[in-house]
């Protein structure tokens, strides 16, 4: 920008001194006062029209779906790492499942605790169940792999006392061949071929 021309340049000769020298005083503040500023660039104008033009970002469905599976997987964390600070000493987890009760077992509850496998595939597994009833003497619960709904291979045996019961076992089976853990009844002087329901389950993807 240029700068403005003198005063002596735009006045008469025959201004009279006192208009003059009130002029020049003018024309001194007027000096004094601060130029517009540069011209703002072209990239800064862009990116200014583009942040006010931009949409609104609404809470949407697929949004709201992402922080309840995001609160849903912090849960799931804070869980595991509760449980793992209860386990025993001396148990090298690789997982811990919390096995839910259905309908015939409410009240129960179990938590399988899944160490590493050794170098020969075998994979040692601790349960810590409370809740389910005495059964009567010859009487056990068992805990299952199952696939697809049905029973697969059984992982151990065990009975029930007053509060909570753990027990462990070690076995070689392929878990990735199975979807599910289930923990179901026998009773002394049933058949073997009856029909058991499940009383407790949990997914087996580790």
């Amino acid at each position: 920008m240029s700068e403005p021309r003198d005063l002596d340049n735009l006045l008469d000769d025959d201004v009279p001194p006192e208009e003059l020298d009130r002029l020049r005083r003018v024309d001194a503040l007027l000096r004094s006062v601060p130029g517009p500023p540069p011209e703002v660039p072209a990239s800064l104008s862009r990116a200014v029209t583009a942040v006010a033009s931009a949409p609104p970002r609404l809470w949407t469905r697929r949004r709201a779906l992402a922080a309840v599976a995001l609160a849903a997987a912090l849960s799931a964390l804070f869980f595991g790492l509760g449980a793992r600070v209860a386990g025993g000493e001396g148990f090298d987890e690789r997982a811990v499942v919390q096995m839910q009760a259905a309908e015939n077992a409410q009240g129960a509850a179990a938590v399988l605790r899944v160490g590493n496998p050794d170098e020969s595939g075998n994979w040692p597994l601790r349960l810590e169940v409370e809740g389910l009833e005495p059964l009567p003497r010859g009487g056990y619960y068992a805990l299952w792999l199952a696939k697809d709904g049905k029973y697969g291979a059984t992982c151990g045996s065990f009975r029930m006392g007053e509060g909570e019961t753990t027990a462990e076992w070690t076995v070689s089976y392929r878990l990735a061949d199975y979807d599910e853990w289930v923990v179901t009844a026998y009773l002394p002087d049933e058949p073997r071929d009856t029909e058991r329901p499940w009383l407790l389950t949990a997914d087996a993807e580790l």
